[in-house]
């Protein structure tokens, strides 16, 4: 019961991960105008981010004090074809 609790209390916090923070801190580190990025759900706390021909991969994770931040999680990786 605790396991389901943990869950849909982790669930909940992940439908409300502002994506507004994501794209700003993805216009950072892939240095592309927030306009131009692309986002893509990987899964229920991981995001993709696509722009100016590099892709990043997100998670969203908390720490102790219950802060929580998107970080990436993989290399920056240079796209093919811009789509």
């Amino acid at each position: 019961m605790r396991r389901l609790a943990l869950a849909l209390a982790l669930t909940t916090l992940t439908a409300c991960a502002p994506t507004g923070a994501l794209i700003t801190r993805a216009a950072f580190d892939l240095d592309c105008p927030k306009d131009r990025l692309q986002l893509h759900d990987l899964g229920p706390s991981t995001k993709g981010v696509k722009g100016c021909g590099r892709k990043a991969t997100y998670v969203w994770s908390c720490g102790t004090n219950q802060s929580c931040a998107w970080v990436m999680n993989s290399d920056i990786d240079a796209t093919k074809t811009e789509q």
